[in-house]
């Protein structure tokens, strides 16, 4: 019994965590931080010192096995370096401008200036501005005299000692298995696809079909690191399953031979899926690359640099940094590192207020936790203690994927720290409310004045990204003359992951459903879904040998199809052209929609003629008709969005426009028909 109840769990656990990366990460983080926390206050206890002066160790333990991913050694302790030179860096100058007001409110500013401008350099820049951050404020908040900061910089090289021991001997990576285990969540949730609707045929698989192709693309990362040759056939694996997965969702439960057929190609995939587990035991990593020059290097890091985002950040923090110190003059930087947050990761004001909304949430729920535990537990240290070390856990397992729990958990980790310190709790809570209420309201209103990308405009940019890529993934799936030669499966992993981006820049509007409706946004991405399985099977028919017109019999079939192929090539053409003029790529109009010349376009290959299914050859007639179909369905719904919106996806509000339920039946169109 006991063994069974086990194996559920590490189901479970392998179902909502890829790789089991996030639960090593966590294990790392309490780690880390416990043993950085005893030694560091062990010293300060044995010779009489504050515990406080443990801080920075305890923090830097805490924060960087987050962004340590490198997998080879050499990158890995190239990471930690850079994070503690940042971290050690950044608290010596705040312990150094800490008298001095102006200058440590302008350094303050300038590193979060920083911090938001590199982002998007990768983990180790997002890693280095993190721990910066934090140290700096730190730094201020503590204002160390230079003896104390001297020994608390002493003190914090048990961090990265004891970072490296964890992460590389305690709780070391193995990226083989880790890879197994990726690909046994795929199986996983590819079963709960499955056994779902063995037992509610009629229930939507929108959820679990979504999360079969988040488990696919975290796959995907582990693929990176093998060769293109070693992946391949990993890929083409998952290709198959997750088509299989989409055709039993899109199959009509009145057809009763078609929903057979799926659940045996879904149950045939998933056993191909687990044979092929063998595939793993290929080299952990692929072979050095050489570096590309410098200029180009260069020419990259410019590109991903964020400036007009960080001015936005910095013009918030100065104005949050003025209420804030007239609200709390000890406080105010909980109001600062409000606006870091916030702004940290986001493209547009529908993502900056999704994320402030979650920073509310989860400090509000945090503060009333905290204020329970710390009056519970104020009279057992030992239990304050353990209760910190599961808020360092449930911190770094849920901040990088639902980060409303990770502020639940810091708000908590907080609390209980300074009521172990001995401050007053409940002032503290509501000083900690009022900071970042504050930060919230100020990054909402810089977001909604000087945030130039809206939401649907970013939006329409991520669509425009996965037209392009569904362009190219049928270009390598049919052998169309292409600028780049990729291979199927590599074309449609990048269609998969602009796709992502996709949901992801579509993911606050999906909370604001009790306020506002967009039917005919979400109708169109239904659409889009459709094109993707579509592409799906073509991209595995390519690999077997039988898309394009290998798989016809005769010269007419085969120049019918290619017709075909051309038809729907024409038709992508068409979308990608009006929607890059509509984003300003390619003369945009004045309004920033798309103008008269192309609605009527887009209306024109909604409603263009069809070759017929039986015109073409029948072991790729399904593919073809189903992605005929979804893309004339596409362009129909975009043009119907253009002429009611001038080309910008309209927000209902419930009083005006009735809601309309997006059902499976809505995302995939007969096959052979316009829909």
């Amino acid at each position: 019994m006991i063994i069974v109840a086990f194996s559920r769990v590490a189901d479970r656990l392998r179902l909502v965590d890829p790789g089991l990366v996030r639960l090593r990460t966590a294990f790392r983080s309490a780690l880390g931080c416990a043993s950085t926390g005893a030694l560091g206050i062990g010293w300060t206890v044995l010779h009489r010192q504050p515990p406080t002066l443990a801080a920075l160790g305890m923090l830097f333990a805490m924060i960087a096995p987050l962004f340590i991913r490198e997998p080879r050694r050499a990158g890995w302790y190239a990471s930690l370096l850079s994070l503690y030179l940042c971290s050690s860096a950044s608290f010596a100058l705040a312990s150094l401008l800490a008298p001095h007001a102006r200058l440590a409110d302008l350094g303050f500013v300038a590193i979060l200036f920083v911090g938001i401008l590199c982002q998007a350099c990768g983990p180790r820049a997002l890693g280095c501005a993190m721990t910066g951050f934090v140290t700096f404020y730190l730094g201020l908040y503590l204002h160390p005299a230079p003896a104390q900061a001297l020994t608390m910089l002493a003190l914090s090289v048990s961090g990265p000692v004891v970072v490296s021991l964890v992460g590389r001997l305690i709780l070391p990576a193995h990226p083989a298995r880790m890879r197994r285990l990726a690909l046994r969540t795929v199986t996983l949730r590819a079963r709960r696809v499955l056994a779902l609707h063995r037992t509610a045929p009629d229930a939507a698989l929108d959820v679990p079909l979504s999360a079969l192709n988040e488990a696919a693309l975290a796959v995907e990362e582990h693929l990176s690191l093998l060769g293109e040759a070693d992946a391949l056939p990993i890929r083409e694996r998952l290709v198959e399953l997750e088509v299989a997965a989409g055709q039993l969702a899109s199959a009509s439960a009145s057809a009763t031979a078609a929903v057979e057929a799926g659940v045996e190609r879904l149950a045939r995939a998933i056993a191909r899926l687990d044979a092929g587990e063998r595939l793993w035991d290929a080299p952990a990593l692929a072979p050095v690359t050489r570096h590309a020059p410098a200029r180009l290097r260069w020419a990259d890091l410019q590109a991903r640099l964020a400036w007009r985002h960080a001015l936005r950040a910095a013009s918030a923090a100065v104005i949050a940094m003025a209420i804030g110190h007239a609200l709390s003059p000890e406080r105010w930087f909980w109001a600062v590192i409000t606006t870091f947050v916030v702004f940290l990761g986001t493209r547009s004001r529908a993502d900056t207020l999704y994320r402030g909304m979650e920073r509310l949430a989860g400090t509000l729920a945090g503060a009333l936790t905290s204020v329970l535990l710390a009056t519970a537990l104020h009279a057992t240290p030992v239990l304050m203690v353990l209760v910190m070390v599961l808020c360092v856990f449930g911190w770094a397992y849920t901040i990088l994927h639902a980060y409303s729990r990770g502020v639940f958990f810091i708000t908590v980790l907080v609390g209980l720290v300074y009521a172990e310190l001995g401050f007053a709790i409940r002032p503290l809570v509501t000083a900690r409310i009022e900071e970042v209420l504050t930060g919230c309201l100020v990054s909402f209103a810089v977001a909604f004045v000087l945030m130039p990308l809206t939401a649907t405009r970013h939006i329409e940019t991520r669509l425009l990204a996965v037209l392009r890529a569904l362009r190219m993934s049928l270009q390598a799936s049919t052998g169309a003359p292409q600028a780049t030669p990729d291979t199927p499966g590599t074309a449609m992993r990048r269609l998969d992951r602009s796709w992502h981006d996709l949901r992801v820049a579509w993911r606050p509007f999906q909370t604001q459903r009790v306020f506002a409706w967009n039917p005919g946004h979400e109708l169109a991405l239904g659409s889009l879904f459709a094109c993707l399985h579509a592409a799906r099977e073509l991209s595995r028919l390519a690999t077997a040998g039988t898309a394009g017109t290998a798989g016809a019999t005769d010269a007419n079939a085969r120049d019918r199809q290619r017709e075909h192929l051309d038809a729907i090539m024409h038709r992508l053409d068409v979308l990608i052209e009006v929607h890059a003029a509509d984003n300003g790529t390619a003369g945009s109009s004045p309004e920033g929609g798309a103008d008269a010349v192309g609605r009527n376009r887009l209306a024109t290959v909604s409603a263009s003629s069809e070759t017929p299914i039986d015109a073409l050859p029948a072991d790729t007639s399904p593919a073809l008709a189903q992605l005929d179909g979804a893309t004339r369905q596409l362009a129909e719904r975009l043009a119907r969005i253009s002429a009611t919106s001038s080309g910008k996806w309209p927000v209902r509000w419930p009083g005006f426009m009735p809601k309309r339920v997006w059902r499976p039946a809505d995302r995939s169109p007969p096959r052979g028909s316009s829909a």
